[in-house]
């Protein structure tokens, strides 16, 4: 049971983290990559938890400066043609058949179905979302430390339906993100995010 409990502990911990990096960057956040090795920490936790091998070596920006303009660039703004991370976009915007706006079926669209579903989830775990995020609930960073909350606290079958439900659109994203390949640095992290989805799937099955 204790090493069970660790287990999720541990996957949590995975999930925050990378929450964080796709996070408008911060200095705190450069300073545990830069002089403290978040990156490979990162790497060893998902091989302690899952048991693959991944490298997220020559990833790392040349400076702070540097991330915030790939940030900008490659997933933070929708004025420089950024790939948002965020679900809603990657799905149709909503599944009620009752819905007869003219975009109800297609793609691309924010606050869409996983966006209410995100907000009713937040109001009932009573979770304040921080206001850069008030028009998207359903950004990566607040599906994945909403995931790490739910692995660590709720059963496993909830965790696990969350996933399947949430963040089943990153094989997209990860290709836009290719296509628009600004630089390696959130293509690694998106790589590495799969993965231990991927391999999290695989030992809840």
């Amino acid at each position: 049971m204790i090493e069970s409990i660790e287990k999720r502990a541990g996957t949590a911990v995975v999930f925050n983290i990378i929450a964080d990096l796709y996070k408008p960057p911060v200095l705190e956040t450069w300073k545990e990559m830069e002089q403290n090795h978040l990156l490979k920490r990162l790497e060893l936790l998902a091989r302690d938890l899952y048991g693959f091998e991944s490298s997220l070596d020559g990833i790392l920006p040349d400076d702070f400066e540097q991330l915030c303009k790939i940030h900008k660039k490659a997933i933070g703004s929708a004025e420089e043609k950024a790939v948002l991370p965020i679900e809603s976009l990657y799905k149709p915007w909503t599944q009620d058949e009752t819905c007869t706006l003219p975009f109800a079926r297609e793609k691309g669209y924010l606050q869409g179905d996983p966006a209410l579903h995100i907000t009713f989830l937040l109001n009932e775990l009573k979770m304040e979302i921080p206001m850069q995020y008030k028009g998207i609930p359903d950004h990566i960073s607040i599906l994945l430390e909403l995931a790490a909350y739910f692995i660590e606290h709720a059963p496993e079958k909830f965790s696990r339906e969350f996933i399947e439900d949430h963040l089943d659109w990153l094989s997209e994203f990860e290709i836009k993100l290719k296509e628009k390949s600004i630089h390696s640095f959130y293509e690694g992290i998106t790589r590495l995010l799969i993965k231990v989805i991927e391999a999290q799937q695989k030992m809840d099955n």
